[in-house]
């Protein structure tokens, strides 16, 4: 719409039968450092201090604020820079161009606003108005696009799939070979290619060949096979960050009935739910953000040479089912719905048998694990010590509610009473509930690098004209992190806009 609206004649070409990709599936928030409803309220998001923040979360151990790009490499920081310049005016473009109405999350914290470099912990967040902040607000967001490209007069061809580009004797890019209906069609193209494929989560050979763990699969919509990578290789393309995924627990049997429509578990909720490890013991606050969430499952034991922590397993009573819900992946479902993923049990002896059989049958996902022999003894003594913590409101564990994002992730679903509202003790008798947790991703965020207006680059850091890359399919500048709800979405907005703006003078 941005292209079209310079005048450009635009086609789009969609490889699976429907649009909408994972973003559809979204709550599609956006992030969007000094957006104007920020700004309306009277409050500043400096640019130094959103870069630093920015930067310390991207690339921790390489981070120095003296330096002129943080410590960062270049392109990481010029890829900064420019989303912090223009996801702003990006946002207002789409208000513009396609009718898209926000809604402002004002009071939403960052995912790290204790941090002292975040100068703006709250008020970065979008959604589309009409979702009021819920899970429908992806295809609100898709639906709202697609009636702005029928108005714009851009069709949108599905079940199309790009298998090639096309270069001229100059290496500049001048079509793309697609295949449609059982036919191989060219596409001459008069300024370029902008591609949006999304990354490489559901092809398992490319997960196992460069993220540096192993996933399970994740909620990245069906196609996202990483067609680009050996496409954008063929032309010359520079490759980087491939071993970066955006991550998220995911209930191992909702993933293997449903790998459609499945999410990742992006709000854990309940006030006596605990999740712990196959040795019983609890590894990480309940209510981290998701992305973070997902590091524990990584901890490695060198003494028994495994991962005690993968999968994880989630265990609340009864009157934690209060909190269960539709949305955002919650793991607790609403009273009345198949709840077919859950282990019930009247004792937590019974609990441990129903879950070790459970096991048994996800080990596509978990390998040949299973629970420790002392489980039982030690998930009762993790269960005392949670009532005790409970009682005071404190987690000398892990500290749990104790960071803006933690409480504020944890009200969707609602919180409970008592000194610490995040915190209360299972009941004393079943019934008793569990599910299998296991690492997912959200996407991958590796791919083709691309300068500052989203234009692909070559080893040499020349770019290869007329073709970008955008969305999960490039590679990231924002590294390791994950800044806030709706860094993905926030991203990618601003990078579609930097696209079209550049091809359209090209």
């Amino acid at each position: 719409m941005i292209a079209a609206a310079a005048g450009a004649d635009v086609t789009v070409v969609e490889k699976a039968s429907v649009i909408g990709g994972t973003t559809a599936k979204s709550a599609a928030y956006m992030w969007i450092p000094n957006n104007k409803y920020l700004r309306a309220t009277g409050r500043t998001d400096p640019r130094d201090d959103a870069l630093r923040y920015m930067a310390k979360l991207s690339r921790p151990r390489l981070y120095n604020p003296d330096h002129p790009t943080l410590g960062l490499p270049e392109w990481e920081y010029d890829g900064l820079t420019a989303f912090y310049d223009n996801a702003s005016v990006a946002a207002e473009a789409y208000e513009n161009v396609a009718g898209l109405k926000f809604g402002h999350a004002a009071d939403f914290p960052d995912y790290y606003a204790h941090l002292p470099e975040d100068a703006a912990p709250t008020g970065r967040v979008l959604f589309p108005e009409e979702s009021e902040g819920g899970p429908t607000g992806g295809s609100i967001l898709i639906e709202t696009l697609a009636r702005a490209c029928e108005r714009a007069n851009v069709p949108v061809r599905t079940d199309s799939r790009v298998v090639e580009l096309v270069q001229d004797a100059t290496g500049a890019i001048i079509g793309a070979v697609v295949e449609s209906a059982g036919r191989t069609i060219r596409i001459r193209t008069r300024r370029g290619v902008i591609c949006a494929t999304g990354g490489f989560t559901q092809d398992p050979e490319l997960r196992l060949r460069f993220l540096d763990h192993s996933y399970v699969g994740g909620c990245a919509a069906r196609t996202n096979t990483g067609d680009l990578l050996a496409i954008a290789r063929e032309v010359g393309a520079d490759l980087a960050n491939l071993n970066v995924g955006m991550r998220a627990p995911m209930v191992l049997e909702r993933l293997q009935k449903d790998p459609v429509a499945v999410r990742g578990s992006f709000m854990i909720p309940g006030d006596s739910m605990i999740i712990v490890n196959r040795f019983g013991k609890r590894v990480i606050s309940e209510k981290v953000p998701y992305h973070d969430f997902a590091r524990a499952f990584f901890d490695w034991d060198s003494q028994q040479g495994t991962y005690p922590n993968n999968p994880l397993i989630a265990i609340w009573d009864d009157p934690a089912r209060r909190f269960g819900g539709e949305g955002f992946g919650n793991p607790i479902p609403p009273q009345g719905d198949d709840d077919y993923w859950v282990i019930k049990a009247d004792s937590l002896a019974d609990l441990e048998k129903g879950i070790a059989e459970r096991l048994e049958t996800l080990r596509e996902y978990t390998g040949p694990i299973e629970l420790d022999t002392d489980f039982g003894a030690t998930l009762t003594g993790t269960v005392n010590r949670w009532a005790e913590m409970s009682a005071e409101g404190i987690d000398h564990d892990f500290g749990r509610g104790s960071t803006p994002i933690e409480q504020a992730l944890s009200a969707y679903f609602g919180v409970g009473a008592g000194p610490n509202p995040m915190m209360a003790p299972l009941a004393d008798q079943g019934p008793y509930y569990a599910t299998i947790l296991g690492p997912a991703l959200i996407d991958t965020a590796g791919g083709p690098r691309v300068d500052k207006n989203c234009q692909v680059v070559r080893p040499d850091s020349t770019p290869i004209t007329g073709l970008y890359a955008v969305g999960n399919c490039a590679a990231t500048p924002s590294g390791e992190a994950y800044w806030a709800g709706g860094h993905t979405i926030g991203f990618i907005q601003c990078s579609a806009y930097l696209a079209a703006r550049h091809i359209t003078k090209a």
